[in-house]
């Protein structure tokens, strides 16, 4: 007697699906400091993910309007810092623009370098980021999918704020290995195994004795 052992075996087919998860062209006003606009991450986030951002225009701090920058915080328009400068605020620059929440914090999306105007009597006031990951920007930790994401402002009040920046992008999840439905069975490939090799007995049967049995 054949003994059957029956256990499930995966049969595997994997697919790379890489989500994209679009950031919606927004407005971010220069009150935005203490809040401001949001989207929600629709699939999970890993801090390996790339996210790609467009940003221009001002954000005044001073009245006047004054202390005028771009989105890396860096002076566009002269305040109590000249053009090209920054301003530290904790750990972002004065007019950044962050993105974050509540519970992760907010961190600034556009490094103050030479590529972003410090320093020059020219910054530029449309900044890219292309393809970063999103551990570079602080995003250390997995973020699930429905985490709300929000922009604000780098500053301390909004008394004497105005200006905004415009603002979309998008963000490139990990590519997710999906296996396959369906299980193959230990127990069906050995019941297969055996079919095939009775039909073989048998055939070498009927073969020996002229096809009678």
């Amino acid at each position: 007697m054949h003994r059957v052992v029956t256990a499930l075996l995966p049969v595997f087919a994997f697919s790379a699906s890489a989500a994209v998860i679009p950031i919606p062209g927004t407005l971010v006003q220069g009150t935005d400091v203490f809040g401001g606009p949001t989207f929600t991450l629709t699939s999970i986030v890993q801090p390996t993910d790339l996210l790609s951002l467009t940003a221009g225009g001002q954000v005044f701090l001073q009245n006047g309007p004054a202390y005028g920058t771009n989105p890396a915080g860096v002076v566009t328009t002269a305040g109590s810092t000249g053009v090209g400068g920054t301003s530290l605020n904790g750990a972002t620059n004065f007019g950044a623009l962050l993105l974050g929440n509540s519970t992760l914090g907010f961190f600034q999306l556009f490094p103050a370098n030479a590529a972003n105007g410090l320093g020059s009597l020219t910054p530029p006031s449309a900044l890219t980021l292309s393809n970063v990951t999103m551990s570079s920007i602080g995003f250390s930790s997995a973020l699930p999918s429905g985490t709300v994401l929000q922009f604000r402002i780098s500053d301390i009040n909004t008394s004497d704020n105005s200006g905004q920046f415009t603002v979309s992008g998008q963000i490139v999840t990990s590519a997710v290995p999906e296996p396959a439905a369906g299980l193959l069975s230990i127990g069906g490939i050995g019941i297969l195994f055996l079919r095939q090799r009775r039909r073989r007995t048998m055939s070498r049967v009927i073969s020996s004795t002229g096809g009678q049995v």
